[in-house]
């Protein structure tokens, strides 16, 4: 059936769009206006009743249909139609009956949920307007997209604005006029494929197009073709493109899913494919693989369907954005931010910096420039924002698939670009060289300043996307509909964020130039006027060496205060976003302002208020009842998690009061509120600083706040809370609370979790001996198994509850379950007293139970309604693998829980092909237990292939949403928890999304912008773990809290996983809750709020409700959750959801975006940047002071001096600027705690941080943050990493720690420590401190955080495996912990691994090997050759200057470069000497077991021992003079790190997988033809690698020597566990008890090696003081020797 927009007679301007409209029918196409559309659908239905075989199994029975869906009333659609309409989709296009069974209760459910607070009729209208036929359906804006060509708006002048609203017009005239049967029959359809399309989901318009194709499908009513085909969806349409899918990323050999060595600009991902169908022109170039005809669209519509499964896939999809993996994307994506400081700061520095000029003599001087010069100078500023955004645009057409239409745009942007910096050039050319003074010359440089600045302006106000091209044009780069939808913001909203940016540019601008700029003109002066000229010392370098200091010495300066300028402006928005959020905190009444007795003396009629729904004729006593209900529950909820004892339970509960009258005897009962609701009366009810006391004051405050009024109970929507869960731990095992961890664990975890909670676990143990009937007064001398298990007996009912006890405190799944089962409880509550059929006197209020209550309800009623209204959804990707505990644990959920939901992963192997079928299951506590122990499943959908094609939790997430129920969604991970306080507020979140709307305006247009995700508060409940933990739930709570407060306030925020609502149809319709490209999508959560946010959903954040969350608490944890979000940031600057972002949105949330996401980490890098090459530039103005005379001075001249003063202090305002950036971190957490807990408990929680050291940890984080994103940059490899949610109370070795942070950090801190340690004697001022503070952390921080590092013992337990480390894995056997397995795993980032061996090694069935593809040059350029190379070359200048200038320092024939070279080389030169000897007697001895271990010892031993001899060399050559020798250490060791950063990057072979090579040259085995092929090749990575070995061993030694004093120190240890976990000493650890075998061994570890490390230690020391003591006893003749060197 053709359905065209046709013209309205009555207006001769409409046009009519020759496009057909989606087949909303499910008619023959014959005899088309003989029927309408109801007795259409009847007649479809009437064969189908009177078929014999339908599937009466397929749902349930009329009865219990309309039990489970009591609100739907479809009069005119019977349960019997729907279902079967939906055995007809099952016969018609192929779907799964377990499939339409699934989407037969989501739809109902649905509908259902709707029906409950609006009329049937209106919830199906309203249910197909979201999917289908609305406004902001994504559906309909596909259609009009991608088949009427059609953008939202136009001009009204142009006559498409015309066809727009006539195909707007007749749309909704189309869809308001269908029937409601029709609106059913397009919702299942949908649903059904969204339902089979697995991980096709990721792709909403992919489903837009296969709806549109099924839809629009009449298949052919002859029973012999009926018969013959047997059509499946499955297999037919999905198959085909999930195998496209998959074999761009893995191949699959022998089961096993390999992955290929591609990187995303190669993979044609999910949002390739998607975006495909967002062009008319793309789906009409499908092409058929074997059909009758070429194209698809040459097939009538109505059979385009039956063609799908030929459609050549592999044809139709290319790459159409290349995330390549290039800086290149930062200056496309951020080239407003560059403008802005690029221009900014050329304006500030030509204004403020005097221009200079060189006389004929060839000295400079300052000369006063002639205004028309000046003016043209600092306008030329406009001209250096074109050339960024010109090489933006060029950086455009590399990553944009262009065709004619972006080629276009893109070219005619740059021609219009280079046509302004035309008329910046000639307007300088014409000051510059014709006229400099005259009248013109005036006119030419205001016009030229006037050009800069509006240039200037236009560039970062404008998006780059609509530069130069109307908004409202025909055509664009991308897709508005689906890139640039950004919903309104209201006009409040929008003020506020102009305002944060006016006020935060204000401030930087005003600061800079008063505080950087000012000082900078004069430090700049000097360097620029600094002539130098005796440099004639060095016989190579000569003369150039006085000429390069000056000008190094100023392009240094300047790119120092560049980082500043930059710096400055994430201080201040840190500064303006704080500020405005505590504000706005207070306007909403969140804040300390509020008296703390006042709050709760308001709580009974806040509660009745704001968490009951409205209603009719209550009286003062019903008020009373409903409140007391509500607060008992919630005393009692914490009285039973042991947060209260029975002692502080009465006072706080309402008491029922028997008032006997005087007059006639009866007994009046009184309900009296608790003394803590009467602010004249004293409070102290509560635990001080109690976690009952934090839940109850959130609560009160929160209450005071604004919030949706809630709908009753029956009139609720339905939602789901959607759980991912992997291998997290479900319940704690006995043995693991009650045994140590291993050998490194000093205290069990529940000796931990008592004295973190000692309260708790009191009232725990009185509860336990209450119900064991042990004493009423119990001792604990007495009673000792139960303080220290917690039970006597070992049945398993007493071993249960210190199992849950301590679950309930750690971060579990059963936790998380427990917590927001309390959605089921509240509800019960809810519904209890908004349907009151009891008396009230009849409610017992005095009982801690709340089964002694007397209820007249129906549990059964209750347990259905709340079932009706809430699911709670697992996805326990596993649960198929479990093991015997995992199931164990699993059925105890199940059975404490019967409604819980359990989605897994099922795999199913075909006997005769050994194919694996992969199937979506759904289990409840409901479902009968089967023979093998798990349950019998519910539905089980069959997927296409393996869903987990992604990094894991986005698939695991995705698998499971068909088996979701409601309109919302609740994403929480399993380390939260909720309460029973908060979960009463739950309806006001639903009114935060909720639009009411007419009937008759539901396909109207002019709709609300529609609410995507609605954010609320958490609470760290890990602060108190120790100071780890109160830091990453600092951070965490600063984050999830204030920060996005202002954010969601200014258009920022997106979603961030948890604890998010989001609304379900808009975001499943929109690509689902994450994406999932492996690697790319690796912080999954944040692209679903991109999307909803580019796809016109608003993002909201709520303060009054919060839920608990667990974070990261060891060192290595949060290390760990840190690279992971840094690698995953580096991802998303590679994603085409920042390039839509980045060039789309307006300027003021463009600045909120960037800042409150990319903004942090490109801060972080900015900040190392600075200290780097501030450091460098001290170290050259240091070799400057050092080797040139100051001028005034009796030795200096007028034309051969310096004057550091101004020097120094610029310098001292730099450091103080990059201290103010790093200390303004701690800002937001002071304010919020100031802000809601008061000023002393604010002070405290900070003094306690500074106290623990937290500010070393800080600076240590920011320096893995920003070394994951350049790691990521550069080498990719972004994976998810298993940080770990257990107490931090193990040991972890020093060689462990030192493998793990070498890298990131121990090798950068130590180059920067030896820089630092020149500069602090070259140039000593006060505010180095602050760096040595950084140097200390970035050396020592993963020690100084290590649990009971300064155990003498364990110290030397830790040197000895540490040495174990550096030589073992050099033998027949492969250790995965080794020095050399360390080394090569840092060498393969940069060469790759071969790819023959590893296929070859998967073919003969092993477990496939990580394919790690080679760096390309272009990646690693900078940051491997070009960085190196640039230090090494800052150093070499620095010392050939220093050795220039000083007198009587004679540096032989080859001079400065010469001494550098031998101390480079030597070492080298020597090694491969040593290599060469070594293996000719590995050769000789390869018969013996252990030849490789030996071999290799010595060989190391010796490479360190000929590095202390050309150290030693060096030092007697310099004459012993510090400085001297510390310039040239720091030439040496960065001219080798550059050499072989070089080699490895540009000419060393691909590394094999495995270690062979690496056992062969040590033990001379060499076996094998490919190891033998890889001889040469092994013995360069072995000159290398011995370098490398000798760095690795004195850099450990030396932070071991560090360490050593430490340990020491009396009670050391007893003082490190209160810094790190902050427990009174009365309270500590207890120190390790080892059985006495194990004592013997460590004993005699520690007399082997503990005299060895101090033998050591003392060699180190004595070859840095002895040479100088014993060089001038040495012969005359060794003096002379020294004088040709």
């Amino acid at each position: 059936m053709d359905h065209t927009l046709k013209p309205n007679n009555s207006n001769n301007n409409n046009v009519s769009i020759p496009v057909r409209l989606p087949d909303l029918s499910t008619q023959s196409p014959a005899n088309t206006d003989a029927i309408t559309p109801d007795s259409m659908y009847t007649a479809l239905l009437e064969p189908l009743q009177t078929q014999t075989s339908i599937d009466h199994d397929s749902v349930q029975t009329k009865n219990n249909q309309e039990a489970d869906y009591p609100n739907w009333n479809g009069a005119e659609i019977s349960f019997e139609s729907i279902r079967l309409l939906f055995n007809h989709f099952k016969r018609t296009y192929g779907f799964q009956h377990d499939n339409v069974q699934n989407m037969y209760d989501h739809l109902l459910t649905m509908l259902n949920s709707r029906s409950a607070r609006m009329s049937s009729k209106l919830a199906l209208w309203t249910l197909h307007a979201d999917y289908i036929g609305g406004e902001h359906a994504n559906y309909r804006k596909w259609y009009f997209a991608a088949h009427l060509d059609l953008n939202d708006q136009y001009p009204r002048s142009d006559p498409t604005h015309l066809l727009l609203e006539e195909a707007k017009r007749e749309w909704r005239e189309r869809m308001e006029h269908m029937s409601d049967l029709d609106r059913l029959s397009q919702l299942a359809l949908y649903l059904l494929i969204w339902g089979e399309a697995a991980t096709l989901r990721y792709a909403p318009e992919l489903l837009c197009y296969l709806f549109h194709i099924a839809d629009a499908y009449k298949p052919s009513t002859s029973p012999q073709q009926q018969r013959q085909q047997q059509p499946s969806f499955l297999d037919d349409i999905i198959s085909p493109l999930y195998n496209f899918v998959r074999d761009q990323s893995y191949q699959v050999i022998k089961g096993h899913y390999v992955r290929r060595e591609r990187d995303h600009d190669k993979i044609i991902g999910y949002d390739d494919m998607n975006q495909f169908f967002w062009s008319k022109r793309s789906i009409a170039s499908l092409q058929l693989v074997n059909g009758p005809v070429q194209y698809l669209k040459e097939i009538p519509m109505e059979l385009q369907f039956e063609s799908l499964k030929d459609v050549d896939w592999n044809r139709a999809f290319h790459k159409t954005f290349y995330e390549t993996r290039s800086w290149l994307h930062l200056l496309t994506n951020f080239s407003r931010v560059w403008i802005i400081h690029a221009t900014s700061f050329w304006y500030y520095m030509a204004a403020s910096v005097d221009f200079v000029q060189v006389d004929r003599t060839g000295k400079i001087r300052t000369l006063a420039v002639d205004l028309p010069v000046r003016l043209t100078m600092v306008g030329f500023g406009g001209c250096a924002a074109v050339i960024i955004m010109m090489l933006a645009t060029l950086a455009e057409f590399k990553h944009l698939r262009l065709d004619r239409i972006k080629g276009r745009i893109l070219i005619s942007r740059m021609f219009l670009l280079a046509l302004i910096a035309l008329c910046q050039f000639t307007g300088l050319g014409y000051i510059v060289f014709v006229d400099s003074t005259g009248r013109w010359a005036y006119v030419v440089s205001s016009v030229q300043l006037a050009l800069g600045a509006l240039a200037s302006i236009m560039l970062v106000v404008v998006p780059p996307e609509r530069l130069f091209h109307p908004a409202k044009a025909n055509e664009h780069l991308s897709c508005k509909a689906f890139t640039a939808n950004f919903p309104a913001m209201k006009r409040d909203d929008r003020f506020l964020s102009v305002l944060l940016w006016l006020c935060v540019f204000s401030c930087k601008f005003l600061e800079t130039y008063f505080f950087l700029a000012l000082s900078f003109r004069d430090a700049l002066t000097v360097t620029m006027q600094m002539q130098l000229s005796m440099c004639g010392q060095d016989p190579v370098l000569g003369r150039w060496l006085c000429k390069a200091m000056p000008v190094l010495t100023t392009i240094l300066m300047f790119a120092v205060e560049l980082a500043l300028f930059f710096l400055d402006t994430y201080l201040w928005y840190v500064i303006w976003n704080t500020i405005f959020s505590v504000a706005q905190s207070m306007r909403l009444g969140i804040s300390v302002m509020t008296s703390w007795r006042q709050l709760f003396a308001k709580v009974p009629h806040n509660m009745v208020a704001k968490l009951t729904a409205p209603l009719h004729a209550v009286t003062r006593q019903m008020r009373h009842m409903a409140c007391s209900q509500m607060w008992n529950a919630i005393i009692i909820s914490m009285y039973r998690d042991h947060l209260l004892s029975v002692n502080h339970l009465q006072p706080l509960l309402y008491q029922v009061q028997m008032e006997p009258s005087a007059d006639d005897g009866t007994v009046t009962r009184r309900l009296e509120p608790p003394t803590l609701f009467d602010p004249t009366r004293p409070s102290d009810q509560l635990p001080p600083y109690s976690e009952a006391e934090r839940r109850l004051s959130f609560f009160a405050q929160s209450l005071a706040t604004q919030f949706p009024q809630p709908c009753a109970v029956e009139k609720m929507p339905t939602f789901t809370v959607l759980t991912p869960h992997f291998s997290e731990k479900m319940l704690l095992s006995l043995r693991e609370i009650i045994r140590e961890e291993d050998a490194t664990t000093r205290v069990t975890l529940l000796e931990y979790l008592k004295r973190l909670h000692p309260t708790e676990w009191s009232n725990f143990v009185k509860d336990t001996m209450f119900i064991a009937e042990e004493s009423d007064a119990p001792c604990e001398k007495d009673d000792l198994p139960f303080y220290c298990i917690g039970f006597k007996s070992s049945a398993p009912e007493y071993t249960l509850r210190t199992r849950i006890w301590a679950s309930l405190r750690a971060q579990t799944l059963y936790r998380t379950i427990n917590g927001f089962m309390n959605y089921a409880r509240a509800l019960k509550i809810l519904h209890r007293i908004e349907q009151p059929n009891v008396d009230s006197s009849e409610i017992t209020l005095t009982s801690p139970d709340e089964e002694t209550t007397k209820e007249t309800y129906d549990e059964d009623q209750l347990d259905f309604v709340a079932h009706q209204k809430f699911r709670f959804l697992v996805a326990m990707q596993r649960y198929a693998k479990f093991n015997t505990e995992e199931l164990a644990n699993c059925e105890f959920l199940l059975t404490e829980y019967p409604h819980l939901q359990i989605a897994y992963i099922d795999e199913e192997t075909d006997e005769q092909t050994q194919e694996v079928s992969y199937y979506s299951v759904l289990i409840d506590g409901h479902c009968d237990v089967m023979a093998n122990g798990r349950r019998r499943p519910k539905y089980r959908v069959r997927l296409p292939g393996n869903p987990i094609l992604g990094d894991g939790k986005s698939d695991n997430q995705n698998h499971s949403l068909i088996f979701y129920r409601g309109e919302y969604l609740q994403l929480v991970d399993a380390n939260q928890d909720n309460y029973l306080e908060e979960c009463l507020k739950i309806r006001s979140i639903f009114g935060e999304f909720e639009r009411q709307v007419a009937l008759e305006d539901v396909y109207g247009a002019n709709h609300p912008t529609p609410v995507a995700i609605v954010g609320a508060r958490e609470y760290i409940f890990s602060e108190n773990v120790g100071m780890l933990g109160d830091v990453a739930a600092g951070k965490e709570q600063t984050f999830g809290t204030l920060t996005q407060r202002i954010m969601a306030k200014t258009g920022g925020r997106l979603h961030y996983g948890h604890p998010d609502f989001l609304n379900a149809v808009f975001m499943t319709t929109r690509g689902g809750v994450s994406k999932a490209q492996r690697g790319l999508h690796l912080n999954e959560d944040i692209y679903a709020g991109m999307n909803a946010l580019i796809r016109g959903g608003e993002i909201k954040h709520t303060e009054y409700l919060q839920c608990g969350k667990g974070r990261d608490l060891g060192f290595s944890s949060i290390l760990n959750f840190t690279t992971k979000i840094g690698t995953g940031m580096g991802e998303q600057l590679l994603s085409r959801e920042y390039y839509y972002l980045g060039t789309q949105l307006p300027l003021d949330r463009f600045l909120t975006f960037y800042y409150a996401h990319p903004g942090f980490h490109m801060n972080n890098m900015m900040i190392l940047f600075a200290v780097q090459v501030f450091l460098v530039c001290m170290t050259i103005v240091g070799t400057v002071a050092l080797s040139v005379p100051g001028c005034g001075t009796a030795d200096s001249l007028d034309f051969d001096c310096f004057s550091p003063r101004p020097v120094y202090e610029w310098f001292k305002r730099c450091i103080l600027s990059i201290f103010m950036v790093f200390f303004i971190a701690f800002l937001p957490l002071f304010l919020q705690e100031l802000t809601e807990k008061g000023t002393g408990r604010a002070i405290w929680r900070l003094t306690k941080q500074f106290l623990s050291l937290s500010p070393l940890f800080e600076i240590f984080v920011t320096q893995i943050y920003a070394n994951s994103v350049l790691s990521n940059l550069s080498f990719g490899g972004a994976r998810y990493i298993a940080t770990g949610r257990g107490f931090a109370t193990a040991r972890t070795p020093f060689s462990v720690l030192y493998s793990r942070f070498a890298q990131p950090s121990l090798y950068f801190g130590a180059r920067t420590l030896l820089l630092l340690l020149f500069v602090s004697l070259a140039v000593w001022i006060p505010h180095l401190i602050y760096f040595w503070a950084t140097v200390t952390s970035l050396l020592v921080s993963p020690f100084v955080f290590n649990p009971h590092q300064f155990v003498l013992t364990e110290f030397i337990y830790d040197y000895r495996e540490f040495l174990g480390w550096l030589s073992r894995g050099n033998t027949s056997r492969y250790y995965d912990h080794a020095w050399i397995s360390y080394c090569r795993q840092v060498r393969t980032q940069v060469t790759g691994n071969k790819r023959k061996p590893r296929q070859d090694w998967t073919l003969r069935g092993n477990k496939p090997i990580v394919a790690v593809p080679r760096a390309t040059l272009s990646n690693i350029l900078v940051s491997e050759i070009v960085m190196p190379l640039l230090q090494s070359g800052f150093c070499v200048v620095c010392y050939g200057f220093y050795k220039a200038r000083m007198v009587g320092s004679p540096l032989g024939t080859t001079g400065v470069l010469g001494r550098i070279l031998f101390g480079s080389l030597a070492p080298v030169l020597y090694n491969a000497l040593v290599l060469v000897v070594l293996q000719v007697v590995s050769l000789a001895m390869q018969r013996l077991a252990r030849t490789g271990f030996y071999v290799a010892m010595l060989a190391h031993l010796l490479a360190v021992l000929g590095f202390l001899v050309v150290y030693e060399a060096l030092w007697a050559m310099e004459r012993y003079h510090v400085r001297s020798c510390l310039l040239v250490l720091l030439a040496v060791f960065s001219v080798q790190r550059f050499l072989f950063k070089a080699f490895v990057g540009l000419f060393l072979t691909r590394e094999l997988h495995h270690d062979a090579t690496n056992r062969a040259w040590w033990s001379g085995r060499w076996t094998g033809r490919e190891v033998k092929r890889l001889a040469a090749r092994e013995y360069m990575c072995k000159i290398v690698e011995m370098s490398l070995f000798t760095t690795d061993f004195i850099l450990g030694h030396l932070i071991l020597f560090v360490l050593f004093p430490f340990t020491l120190v009396p009670s050391i240890d007893r003082i490190h566990s209160v810094i790190l976990f902050w427990l009174r000493p009365s309270k500590q650890i207890r120190p390790s008890v080892l059985p006495t075998k194990e004592r013997r061994r460590r004993r005699k570890i520690a007399l082997l090696y503990g005299p060895l490390f101090i033998f050591v230690l003392l060699s180190f020391s004595a070859l840095i003081i002895l040479p100088p003591k014993l060089a001038p006893q040495l012969p005359v003749a060794y003096q002379e020797l020294l004088k040709h060197f």
